[in-house]
């Protein structure tokens, strides 16, 4: 395996140097200003599919260029500062179905879109970061669109992730939440934040999700292996957050947000600000959180799961008719409680909670402080276009167990990063996508740091990959191969790994009138961490001695993966069953053993493990109803190794329910749509040999959505979460053991104005 894969870096070195001439000749030529197209203004209009009328007044968003115009009264738009050629382009206007369509822009013709009229959004438009329907794409993509007026609100950005059907989160009461994605979190979830992947020492416990909804408009999920295009890791899926798009074109927009929750008495501030000339568009947000101990029900606080947390962000875009640059940085600061902290053999849990909150600074705590950079081109020739990506991520994590000022862990993820991707259109039908991604990342622990949990460590991360899309009338094929190598390195020279990974992807799909049909065979690889492989300590946050096994060997999977849509005019249904195959699988077990007051995990696998399951999901609106929508969910995994033998983490079966009411009204305060969702959860009694069974609960939750004022208005989002206040506990809550319960009820009330867009001069 080891000299195929060398023959296979050999290509990659090859095409490597191919596409970094292709990307110097780009960028000498759009720092010269010389273009081979045509730069004169090309444009288009929009009619309605059914009686041919003008559209007026819609968004049309052009996905590689980051650009987003407006149509006029009569539906006509124009844009300058573009190539000749086929773009990709969303088209949303109020009444009509989200399109999206490839158009072909030239100055001596006119684009027609045509949008088709309906009465409702029934079959949800999901789009991936490379601009693709969902329903167009072989891989399964699920999409959130955060900022949902019409969803119920969520406390944190984990949360929201978790309605997702076959996401989940564990995690450290309500600051620390981690997604979840068919069984398997942590370092086997990547998450990529606009093309850079961030790391954050994911294999921690108590180490959660590394962003803030600040300025994030949607989150995609793909579930599954997903190693061919995201590189190493990807067993579990990938989370891929996309920022809010530009202000469009010529236009100044701000806004401004403020949540209150009851339970944890929390606050949310955030504050956004789009700019958008001609070539240069600028985004800017700053937001600030605020939350005291969360309540229970009883009344009682659980001590010590206080947070608070600042973070920013800034994008700068500049656009020329080959070239889109996009300069982001983003900046996080949080403290967070550790609740749950003992040192007792045998814990007693009213020594956790307590009568009287507090959002004061306390021990133990955690503090975390997160920049993210990166810089992205495209650079668009004929028939071809190059992404090409370059980041750096730094994460300096510090673990208070007892001191203010003094932490106990003191550790440094350094991690930079390069993305290349070569998108090649070959014949009308046939397009080739070539890529490498690599990364070398550091860690770091404090020079005056007590305790070491891994020692300091250096790891390299190198990948090519390439593959081939094919359609063929109602049928989309995909097939396409990487290699992967990462090196470890300790900085005693104690440890030296190498490994190798090779993955596939094949599969099609079917788009038919009524129906969706989708197959895919995928596979990933993830060489074990240096936790698991070098851990040697007390873990504060997990609340637990780590003991790494140096012997770990790669974990491998893969997946089948296939779906079934029915799409008719009131009603949606779908049905997506899975099964992945994991070799080497790689998990924490209890042992018997206590050091310093804390039970031991050692790190171990099993040579074989398999996860099934099935999500599914239907929406019914009926006709003679416009204003009600049904939905429901189902979603469930089971573990196991070959034997048949539970594995430990596994989520409980979900079925998750909704009515949701749409009340038209024109007058100057008015509710906008009811929500009501009932979420149940099964008994988990198939568990690991040092879990313990989990209950079944359910939860009622409510969202009532209000708008006040008729042009520009005031929106007003009030939600409860768990109105009949259960005491319940999640499966996979890291405070389960404790006896320690999820929140009671939660009231969220949220207030959102947007200062009216302001035309700036052309």
């Amino acid at each position: 395996m080891q000299h195929y894969c060398k023959i296979f870096f050999s290509i990659a070195i090859v095409l490597h140097y191919k596409v970094k001439f292709l990307f110097i000749t780009s960028l000498l030529l759009g720092f010269l200003g010389i273009d081979q197209v045509n730069a004169q203004e090309m444009g288009g209009l929009i009619k309605n599919e059914t009686n041919n009328e003008h559209i007026p007044f819609a968004s049309i968003r052009f996905i590689d260029r980051e650009t987003t115009i407006g149509s006029d009264s009569l539906g006509l738009w124009k844009i300058s500062g573009i190539p000749v050629g086929t773009h990709h382009v969303i088209i949303n206007a109020t009444g009509y179905r989200i399109a999206h369509q490839d158009i072909y822009l030239h100055p001596d013709s006119t684009a027609v879109i045509l949008l088709h009229p309906i009465h409702f959004e029934l079959d949800k438009v999901i789009v991936s970061n490379n601009g693709y329907l969902h329903r167009e794409s072989i891989t399964n993509v699920e999409s959130l669109d955060i900022n949902d007026p019409s969803q119920i609100q969520s406390t944190t950005l984990a949360q929201s992730i978790a309605e997702i059907p076959g996401v989940y989160q564990t995690g450290i009461a309500v600051g620390i939440g981690k997604p979840v994605i068919r069984g398997l979190s942590g370092s086997s979830v990547i998450t990529y934040v606009n093309g850079l992947r961030i790391q954050n020492q994911q294999w921690g416990n108590d180490h959660g999700l590394p962003v803030t909804s600040l300025g994030i408009g949607s989150v995609e999920v793909i579930k599954g292996p997903a190693s061919l295009l995201y590189g190493a890791d990807a067993l579990g899926g990938v989370l891929y957050f996309v920022d809010e798009p530009y202000a469009e074109k010529n236009t100044l927009s701000t806004s401004f947000s403020s949540r209150f929750e009851s339970s944890s008495l929390g606050t949310m501030n955030q504050l956004g600000i789009k700019y958008a000339k001609d070539k240069m568009r600028i985004n800017f947000y700053g937001g600030y959180d605020n939350f005291a101990d969360y309540q229970i029900p009883g009344g009682q606080q659980v001590l010590n799961s206080r947070f608070n947390q600042t973070s920013g962000k800034l994008a700068i875009g500049y656009v020329k008719k080959k070239w889109v640059i996009d300069l982001r940085y983003n900046f996080y600061y949080g403290r967070i409680g550790l609740p749950g902290h003992t040192h007792d053999s045998i814990p007693d849990t009213e020594s956790f909670l307590t009568n009287n909150q507090n959002r004061d600074r306390n021990v133990p705590a955690q503090v975390v402080q997160n920049h993210f950079v990166s810089v992205e081109n495209k650079f668009f020739l004929k028939n071809q276009t190059i992404y090409l990506t370059l980041g750096n991520t730094n994460n300096n994590l510090k673990e208070h167990e007892e001191k203010f000022f003094f932490p106990d862990i003191i550790m440094n993820l350094n991690n930079s990063i390069y993305n290349l991707k070569w998108r090649i259109q070959l014949k009308p039908k046939l397009e080739a996508i070539l890529g490498s991604q690599g990364m070398h990342q550091i860690s770091r622990n404090g020079e005056n740091a007590p305790e070491i949990l891994v020692p300091n460590s250096a790891t390299t991360d190198v990948g090519a990959y390439g593959l081939l899309k094919y359609k063929l009338e109602k049928y989309h094929f995909l097939i396409g191969g990487r290699v992967d190598r990462r090196e470890i390195n300790t900085a005693e020279d104690s440890f030296n790994g190498d490994y190798f990974g090779f993955n596939y992807s094949a599969g099609f799909v079917r788009l038919g009138t009524k129906t969706t049909t989708r197959f895919n065979v995928s596979s990933g690889f993830r060489a074990p961490n240096t936790s698991e492989l070098l851990s040697d300590g007390i873990h504060h946050g997990s609340f637990r001695y780590e003991i790494g096994n140096a012997n770990l060997r790669t974990e491998q999977a893969v997946q089948i993966d296939a779906s079934l849509a029915v799409h008719l005019d009131d009603f949606e249904f779908i049905v997506n069953p899975f099964y992945n195959y994991m070799q080497n699988y790689i998990y924490p077990e209890r042992s018997d053993s206590v050091i310093d007051e804390f039970l031991v995990y050692d790190y171990t696998q099993v040579d074989y493990a398999q996860l099934y399951g099935v999500d599914a999901g239907l929406h019914y609106h009926p006709h003679n109803a416009h204003w009600l929508h049904l939905e429901s969910s189902f979603s469930n995994v089971f573990a196991e190794d070959l034997n048949g033998n539970p594995l430990p983490l596994i989520p409980q079966t979900r079925l998750n329910n909704r009515i949701k009411i749409d009340l038209k009204s024109k007058t100057k305060f008015r509710v906008n749509n009811l929500n009501i969702q009932y979420q149940y959860f099964f008994k988990q009694n198939r568990i690991g040999l040092s879990e313990t069974t989990t209950s079944d609960f359910h939860l009622l939750n409510l969202g009532l959505n209000m708008a006040y004022g008729l042009d520009n208005p005031l929106l007003i989002s009030l939600s409860v979460r768990n109105m009949l206040n259960n005491a319940y506990i999640d499966h996979l809550s890291q405070l389960k053991t404790l006896g320690i319960n999820n929140p009671g009820t939660s009231i969220n009330c949220t207030v959102k104005y947007q200062i009216k867009n302001k035309q700036l001069n052309q």
